[in-house]
């Protein structure tokens, strides 16, 4: 499936603000599960921006603006050809407890719980419930940790923060993608399974497409293969890998601070929409407009006077 995805990002000032620095991962990644064939990306005020490379793979672009300015809009296009692989997850053979004997410290990493991903005292009851058997299929246990998240928690916008720990959607029984994700990683890394978390976008033929949060599980047979607890379901060819990281806060779409007395708002829109065939190199030239609304963001944290809020996954 080839996919354009636009994702645009507005902050809004009550008043003029200076110097304002911020770095974004936006640009799909390129694997053997999905190839990104164009990437674009355009501040407003115009300015010019850099890219590198982070500690675990991801693209991030930074940029800074130093006129006086009371919004910044950044637009961020690509063109994803996806092309998953099949993966008989069933037919992993791998025994609880788990081992890990030939892992690298690549996939090791994944196993401390820390951040947003931190102990409970509310966790021990879900442990409970969801320990695996001594010599039960570690992949019967993944399934099992999605499908119970999926029918056990209520999928609720506005509820929770961009930062917050697993303690909340366990208070509440409520989230976004985002929290499940965090809280299907902790369930997996507490029982020694190593996860991480993986931000993106979903494809949803006929309806609002979003930005979109899940998890990526090692096992020794398959290596990462992800699993959406959201929707219950693995990933298929209408999900668009972006970034990869222990947590949220590895991979937040946006990061910067600027300088001035305001009040600041984060607005988003993400729009994605198939093609037939690849665009030509001029593609983001002729982008067709917007057409879903853009939507506030509740911010990451009580807002300062000079920092910017992550944007929370949708």
């Amino acid at each position: 499936m080839i996919l354009e995805v636009q994702h645009e990002t507005r902050f809004s000032y009550s008043r003029p603000v200076t110097e304002t620095i911020a770095e974004v991962r936006m640009e799909p990644t390129s694997d053997a599960e999905q190839s990104c064939r164009s990437f674009a990306l355009q501040v407003s005020p115009r300015t010019e921006s850099f890219r590198y490379c982070d500690g675990l793979g991801n693209s991030v672009h930074h940029f800074n603006v130093l006129e006086s300015h009371d919004e910044i809009r950044i637009l961020a296009a690509s063109v994803i050809e996806t092309h998953p692989r099949p993966r008989a997850v069933d037919s992993c053979r791998a025994l609880y407890p788990l081992d890990l004997s030939g892992a690298g410290l690549e996939v090791l990493d994944y196993l401390k719980l820390r951040g947003p991903i931190s102990w409970s005292p509310r966790l021990p009851p879900l442990l409970e419930v969801l320990r695996p058997a001594e010599g039960s299929f570690v992949a019967a246990f993944v399934r099992n940790v999605a499908d119970y998240i999926r029918t056990h928690f209520e999928y609720a916008p506005d509820v929770t923060l961009a930062n917050s720990p697993i303690d909340d959607v366990l208070e509440q029984g409520k989230g976004v993608c985002q929290d499940f994700t965090h809280l299907m990683i902790a369930v997996l890394r507490y029982h020694g399974v190593p996860a991480r978390y993986v931000s993106g976008y979903l494809h949803r033929p006929h309806e609002h497409s979003q930005s979109h949060a899940w998890c990526e599980v090692w096992l020794p047979e398959l290596g990462w293969f992800g699993v959406d607890p959201t929707n219950d379901s693995p990933i298929d060819e209408h999900y668009v890998k972006v970034a990869v990281g222990r947590d949220f806060t590895d991979v937040s779409p946006n990061r910067g601070t600027y300088r001035g007395e305001a009040r600041e708002e984060i607005f988003v829109r993400v729009e994605t929409r198939t093609l037939t065939t690849l665009p030509s190199r001029s593609w983001q030239e002729q982008l067709p407009p917007l057409h879903v609304p853009l939507t506030a963001i509740v911010p990451r944290k009580r807002p300062s006077s000079n920092q910017q809020d992550e944007q929370q996954q949708q």
